[in-house]
């Protein structure tokens, strides 16, 4: 069982069955996946079967550079000693914290729990905050009345305001470098092209070669959030999670899949070719979880990073994913363990 995890009182329903949601409170209000399993779970039995009876040869299926395994994650592209981290993205990625007012810090440059960390360079710092559509706000950063917790740092935010449009924040940066890139909510489209992506979404995790267990074999994908953005002039990027259950009384297991497509938006007809992936199953209350947070341009002219949060057994992390070229990403940073269960 997993320990320290702080459960929401309104289970999420998919395919009639109650489920906790993976990430912990702070994280489920921020990402919103509650309501992110939203209209595609109605179709995905017809997706799913008309996507079997077809007889179209399946696409060349890709080996990604992500490989998550229950219990943890292992991936080739483990940052450096450098540890990756951006230094135009500032010293500090800000998460959404329990309440608006309060943020999640994760330190850049890192170094393990024992490292010295400069915090009073982040300390009464003014933030620039987004959300994954166009909501902007600003901040200022204030170190923690009392001991700064190690392992959970929440600090408050003084002065929060909205830039613009209201609606609610997912990441900060302490850094005037940092743009965003809006994220689309397949949600908001009619509901012939939702499931149409939808459709297209449960392809792409089918090409999915990484391992998995035998009891997942044959059974469909039920997406919970579709996102569209672009990475670069003409090109159009989705980023998809997915998930899929043996419902087994004694013993319910669970999948997980986050992927990332591309295409050529001048060809809205075409298929997204799969670009990266990352997976984990084993026992529900023990599989990990990966979900896209934020899109963002790290620079002026700096290629797409995508901030996603992966919630296991062992605490709560924050990766990013850098594009480096067509149909290309790999992990560049990966912060330390948060935390954060009551």
């Amino acid at each position: 069982m997993v320990e320290n995890v702080v459960v929401m009182k309104a289970p999420v329903h998919v395919d009639g069955q109650a489920r906790r949601p993976k990430l912990r409170r702070m994280t489920a209000r921020r990402l919103g996946h509650a309501s992110g399993t939203f209209r595609l779970v109605a179709v995905a039995a017809t997706i799913a079967i008309a996507w079997g009876c077809r007889n179209d040869k399946p696409p060349a299926r890709i080996d990604t550079s992500f490989t998550a395994v229950p219990g943890r994650f292992d991936s080739s592209s483990t940052p450096a000693p450098t540890n990756g981290w951006e230094v135009a993205a500032g010293p500090v990625l800000l998460v959404a914290g329990p309440a608006p007012d309060e943020a999640l810090v994760f330190f850049g440059a890192g170094g393990g729990p024992t490292a010295s960390l400069d915090t009073g360079a982040v300390d009464q710092a003014t933030a620039t905050l987004f959300g994954r559509d166009t909501s902007r706000f600003t901040a200022t950063v204030e170190l923690p009345a009392g001991n700064d917790n190690t392992d959970c740092r929440v600090w408050p935010l003084r002065n929060l305001r909205a830039r613009g449009a209201g609606g609610a924040w997912s990441v900060g940066f302490v850094s005037s470098n940092v743009t965003p890139i809006p994220l689309d909510s397949v949600d908001a489209l009619p509901a012939r092209d939702s499931m149409a992506l939808a459709a297209e979404a449960s392809r792409l995790a089918s090409t999915v070669t990484m391992n998995t267990s035998p009891a997942f074999q044959g059974l469909r994908f039920t997406a919970h959030d579709i996102r569209r953005f672009e990475v670069a002039p003409g090109v159009e990027a989705l980023a998809a999670h997915l998930t899929r259950r043996v419902n087994q009384e004694a013993d319910p297991q669970e999948e997980q899949t986050l992927l990332i497509a591309e295409r050529d938006s001048s060809a809205p007809a075409g298929r997204y070719q799969l670009a990266y992936a990352e997976r984990s199953f084993g026992k529900e209350e023990q599989v990990s979880t990966s979900e896209l947070v934020a899109a963002v341009r790290l620079g002026s002219n700096a290629p797409p990073t995508l901030v996603v949060a992966r919630d296991g057994e062992n605490g709560l992390a924050y990766a990013m994913l850098e594009r480096t070229g067509p149909h290309r990403w790999r992990v560049v940073w990966t912060s330390e363990l948060a935390k954060c269960g009551g």
